[in-house]
């Protein structure tokens, strides 16, 4: 009894009714704590429409000739050129303009797309980006007295290789088939700092971590997943492979 009139008493002193007294010494006792959560979820890429042959109304030697013309006049660098067994390889390499400034690595590949949510005290950070470009987000871990905030940065890269064969079909037409191979390389790194769930309690001094590198494999038509259960998939979008059989035969309809 001697509490209740001691808490009325100050609430009449201050001229402050009873409830919104109260109200606001319960906000203020709950201030000093804080609330951190993320979230993450993740879509599958979709299925592409791939073009991968082409026919040349040419002899295989003129078609032959045509192509290594365009490809030597084209930003596709040629590692392999054998003519006899009539076959072209073609690298596409992390740090050339195709897969980097000029064309995003997410042209020609498609490792699905992924949304992450931050909250820090009911402040809500959104971060979605495909998986297949470079990207920045902030996540958090629980600990036992607190949390663990990281700042990642990701780094995509892509190195590809792709053979075109040609094969004549009689003496006057000829096929062309494109074959590509994918690498894909994430590089995730960046700081982390140890939150106290006491908002009066210092922070702690941001870590470095990484790089930590996540590599996946796949082909045209075959996709390809992490090592990790779940993890991510990657295919490819069909743009490197149509770029390929558009130089073979411009006059294709793709």
């Amino acid at each position: 009894m001697h509490q209740r009139f001691r808490t009325r008493s100050i609430a009449a002193r201050l001229g402050i009714p009873l409830a919104l007294f109260l109200a606001s010494f319960i906000v203020g006792c709950g201030a000093g704590e804080r609330t951190i959560e993320s979230s993450v979820s993740y879509e599958l890429p979709i299925a592409h429409r791939v073009v991968v042959e082409t026919v040349v109304d040419l002899p295989s030697d003129q078609a032959w000739d045509e192509l290594i013309r365009r490809l030597s006049e084209s930003s596709f660098r040629v590692a392999t050129l054998e003519k006899a067994s009539r076959f072209v390889s073609i690298e596409l390499e992390s740090s050339s303009d195709l897969a980097t400034s000029a064309n995003r690595p997410a042209r020609y590949i498609d490792c699905g797309r992924t949304t992450r949510t931050f909250s820090e005290n009911g402040e809500i950070e959104n971060f979605v980006y495909d998986v297949a470009d470079s990207s920045q987000h902030r996540e958090s871990n629980p600990l036992p007295d607190g949390f663990r905030v990281s700042d990642v940065e990701r780094r995509v890269g892509l190195e590809s290789r792709s053979t075109l064969y040609l094969q004549p079909e009689g003496k006057r037409r000829t096929r062309i088939t494109v074959k590509a191979r994918y690498e894909v390389r994430i590089e995730v790194s960046g700081n982390a700092v140890q939150m106290p769930r006491d908002s009066d309690e210092p922070i702690g001094s941001p870590e470095a971590f990484g790089p930590r590198v996540e590599s996946i494999r796949f082909s045209t038509f075959r996709p390809g997943q992490d090592q990790r259960r779940g993890g991510l998939t990657c295919r490819a979008t069909g743009d490197l492979e149509h770029s390929l059989i558009a130089l073979a035969n411009p006059a294709a309809a793709i």
